[in-house]
């Protein structure tokens, strides 16, 4: 397989800029139809913080701000864990479809709830492993591990 050429700061600028205004558009959907929501209002902004979050980190990849792309990604990160964390293990009733090819249905509870609770469980380990590289002094190229 070929390696594939890096992509252009340019698309990656405007990557960024489709990301966060997906992000800014899920807050003003929210902000202006709140009553059309099946979760706390707080859930939803999270997860449009995600997009902008990200694209922020698409932004300091493209500029070479490393230090900040490495805070963003826990906010990436901390975002999708709160998200999927809340529909684990939040209050309330959750209801889930499923689709396996051409079945599809509604899931029971207990395998919706159990799917993202694994999914929070494999990004706590991945929000700690990113908490514990922006903990660790960054070692020059050639230096040996403690």
């Amino acid at each position: 397989m070929a390696a594939s050429a890096p992509i252009s700061r340019r698309k990656q600028l405007a990557a960024a800029a489709c990301s966060i205004a997906a992000g800014l558009l899920v807050a003003g959907m929210v902000h202006g139809h709140p009553e059309g929501l099946r979760t706390p209002a707080w859930i939803a902004y999270v997860a449009g913080a995600a997009f902008v979050l990200a694209g922020a980190c698409l932004a300091s990849a493209a500029l070479a701000i490393a230090w900040l792309q490495g805070w963003l990604v826990l906010g990436v990160v901390g975002c999708l864990f709160a998200v999927t964390a809340w529909i684990a293990f939040g209050p309330g009733a959750r209801e889930c479809s499923v689709s396996f090819g051409f079945l599809a249905g509604v899931a029971p509870e207990a395998l919706c709830r159990g799917a993202f609770g694994g999914g929070a469980l494999l990004l706590a380990v991945v929000l700690a492993l990113v908490l514990r590289r922006l903990a660790l002094p960054v070692r020059q190229a050639g230096q040996r591990a403690p």
